[in-house]
């Protein structure tokens, strides 16, 4: 009994230091970001010309193949999602979670290998044309990681404000919108679901989206007269769209950040670590949360 007590007193302790931890964190990452947000905004008076020497990334692509490929994406997540659920109707509920997502990351791999081929056809400089090539990665990832940093608390903030609006509107009912691959993740145990599902939301997605959204259609409206800072606005709209639509004003903020390290860099792997830092940060904060 004095063993176990003691035992009993350790786990308590550990978890109060875990619980600290955890806490302080979650307060120190939004205060340096927004140190370092207004320390770039001071610097670039809130970016006002900081891509007027942007450079165009030429290419001859078809008018139409971003939004073929967009349409094409839904029309075989649609097809795939059905099928999937047709076929495991009779699975335990996980299980059908783990097939519909095994099926979208099928789709999303070959829409992938897809966009590669066709950037490496119709980018001048095929694929380093289109933004992703291996020289100076170490840096994209380090600009990334402080970009990211930088933009958590205002997604942060626009999160917060969505809540209190509709807290304000529907009374303390009110529940948030809840991302789909999240929801997967914090209402199923299977280890094999996790997986699989965290794979989807930190590897696959940030490429697959940032591939269309950045890379093709960004790129498409540079190309037809949009100036920079008017194709970050428009891409990041429509991309910001395809999410929960309480997620939009945050989804909108990251969005515009993402385009504006792509165009400012040129580089398509930095919009994709800030992408991939987002969507990892989310589910860690999720899981710790739990």
């Amino acid at each position: 009994m004095f063993f176990s007590g003691i035992l009993s007193l350790a786990d308590s302790a550990n978890g109060r230091l875990y619980a600290d931890f955890v806490s302080a964190f979650m307060i120190i990452l939004p205060l340096a970001g927004l140190a370092l947000f207004i320390y770039w905004a001071a610097k670039n008076k809130f970016g006002k010309g900081t891509l007027d020497n942007a450079a165009f990334r030429r290419n001859f692509m078809p008018y139409y193949l971003p939004f073929a490929v967009i349409l094409g994406w839904l029309g075989l997540t649609f097809a795939a999602s059905n099928l999937a659920e047709s076929l495991t109707a009779q699975m335990p509920d996980w299980q059908q979670k783990f097939t519909v997502f095994s099926f979208l990351i099928v789709i999303e791999v070959i829409i992938v290998i897809f966009v590669l081929a066709s950037a490496e056809k119709y980018f001048e400089q095929g694929l380093s044309g289109f933004g992703l090539r291996t020289e100076g990665v170490f840096g994209d990832i380090v600009t990334a990681a402080a970009m990211f940093i930088a933009v958590w608390p205002l997604v942060l903030g626009a999160f917060f404000l969505v809540v209190k609006i509709g807290t304000a509107l529907q009374g303390p009912d009110f529940q948030m919108q809840q991302n789909e691959g999240l929801a997967v993740i914090l209402e199923n145990k299977q280890l094999s679901l996790r997986i699989l599902t965290i794979f989807f939301a930190t590897i696959i997605t940030p490429v697959f989206e940032e591939l269309i959204f950045r890379g093709l259609l960004q790129s498409y409206l540079r190309d037809i007269g949009y100036g920079p800072w008017r194709a970050v606005f428009i891409a990041s709209i429509i991309f910001s769209v395809f999410h929960p639509l309480m997620h939009l004003p945050a989804l909108l903020i990251l969005s515009i950040v993402m385009g504006y390290a792509y165009e400012k860099s040129g580089s398509l792997l930095r919009s994709i670590f800030i992408h991939f830092f987002f969507n990892s940060a989310s589910i860690a904060f999720a899981l710790l949360g739990s």
